[in-house]
């Protein structure tokens, strides 16, 4: 995983460093451009009723890279995940505008099924949310609803292996019928990546995974992350700049609705382009 210091207050690299007078707040600064793109969300705009949550947010999530999303409470960070799989879609009062663009398609088209999209562009949520089933009904659900099997052989395969990839099925194995609600809150929110996983996605959104885990939990966790890459495109908020820092590759730094900056996640902790993003990582404010 990366090893990247966090500059403390006032040792943040000064070059190119953009004062707050010289730019827009809705111009961000950095580089919101993939090479190799799985999503691309263009003018995005994201309003509850009267409010806006969400100012013209443009950027790229990079195919089996980890983008992290971070920013204070309330900028918007978790309001923007879910509209990457259209969980906003139940709110009644939200209001989406732009183009947000999966391997071509644009998820917001009304031809396209939310529900086959949710299997395609997964969530894991901020608490541990097991179904009160068993451990191996927690993860052969989706695959049932979705009719990804024929015989119960099939099922078990894919059980088996979505609980291996999420690191889980070594502590699990011996009882599989157990109730997925008695595991530890570590093991928990493996289950539920698990669940996750087991329906193919291409896209993992992860919205706080490790906030409410223990220190050993959250570092299983990490270095879950680190290996679900290499298979899946992954988007994370966080508000923990340690952890961003260990486990992506991009960062995109958010404030009061908008994208401030993006690039490079070493980039955006050692040598940051907007004030604001210095102010934050350093401890500033948020």
């Amino acid at each position: 995983m990366n090893a990247i210091t966090i500059p403390k207050q006032g040792h943040v690299n000064e070059t190119t460093q953009t004062d707050l007078s010289q730019i827009e707040l809705n111009q961000t600064v950095g580089n919101i451009y993939a090479d190799d793109a799985k999503m691309s969300i263009r003018n995005a705009n994201i309003y509850y009723g009267d409010k806006q949550a969400i100012e013209n947010i443009s950027l790229d999530l990079a195919k089996n890279q980890v983008t992290a999303l971070i920013g204070p409470s309330g900028c918007g960070k978790s309001t923007f995940l879910r509209s990457l799989n259209r969980m906003n879609d139940t709110i009644d009062i939200c209001n989406i505008t732009g183009q947000f663009i999966l391997d071509g398609e644009d998820i917001y088209a009304k031809k396209l099924d939310p529900v086959l999209l949710r299997a395609r562009v997964g969530m894991v949520f901020q608490k541990p949310n097991p179904f009160p089933k068993s451990i191996y009904e927690n993860v052969a659900y989706g695959a049932r609803i979705h009719g990804l099997t024929n015989n119960k052989a099939e099922l078990d395969e894919i059980v088996e292996t979505s609980l291996q990839k999420a690191g889980l099925f070594n502590e699990v194995k011996d009882r599989l019928n157990d109730p997925g609600t008695g595991l530890s809150g570590g093991q928990q929110q493996r289950l539920c990546i698990a669940r996750t996983i087991a329906v193919s996605p291409e896209v993992i959104l992860m919205d706080e995974p490790a906030s409410a885990l223990d220190p050993i939990a959250t570092a299983i966790i990490e270095e879950l992350i680190d290996e679900l890459k290499e298979k899946y495109t992954i988007a994370i908020v966080t508000h923990s700049m340690q952890q961003a820092a260990r486990v992506s590759q991009h960062t995109a730094y958010f404030h009061m609705g908008k994208l401030v900056e993006m690039g490079k996640t070493e980039d955006i902790f050692t040598r940051p382009s907007h004030k604001l993003t210095e102010n934050y990582i350093t401890g500033r404010f948020g």
